[in-house]
């Protein structure tokens, strides 16, 4: 299975990851399966990865070290719409699947919620396959959210 592929995407998607890195273009743009979760990337200079969420108005930094103990890198708390996008980070990349770091902007049509949190995890993991060109099914990106919920997000 693959991410939705935007061979198309929304304006806004772009014109926002512009705005969140104006020093940079997209390398990926996905939707993940099944959810109204939208994701532009771009690798990072840095083994930091930087989220930016316009519907929260926010941007946060982390890097494995950080996220493990649920903080930015300026040691601040992760914000809560970050929790699943790290938590699904760091059990990707404990099971193998190490990258680099990366600019993220995120969109979703979904309203803020279980629903949502859920759905940037569902994105983020989808993201990892993609950029690594590894194949998988959703029921594994679920896998991965529902491990992610059980040992980072609620833990």
């Amino acid at each position: 299975m693959s991410a939705f592929s935007l061979t198309d995407p929304p304006v806004h998607l772009l014109a926002a990851f512009q705005q969140a890195f104006p020093e940079q273009s997209p390398t990926w743009l996905i939707r993940a399966p099944g959810r109204d979760v939208w994701i532009a990337a771009a690798p990072a200079a840095s083994s930091q990865f930087t989220v930016a969420a316009p519907a929260h108005e926010s941007r946060t930094s982390f890097n494995l070290r950080s996220a493990k103990l649920r903080r930015t890198v300026t040691q601040r708390p992760l914000p809560r719409w970050a929790l699943y996008p790290a938590g699904v980070i760091l059990i990707l990349c404990h099971d193998g699947l190490d990258m680099d770091g990366l600019n993220i902007l995120v969109l979703s049509e979904e309203p803020p919620g279980p629903g949502y949190d859920y759905g940037l995890g569902m994105a983020f993991a989808a993201l990892w396959y993609e950029i690594l060109a590894q194949p998988y099914t959703l029921d594994l990106l679920r896998d991965v959210v529902d491990r992610a919920r059980r040992e980072y997000v609620e833990a």
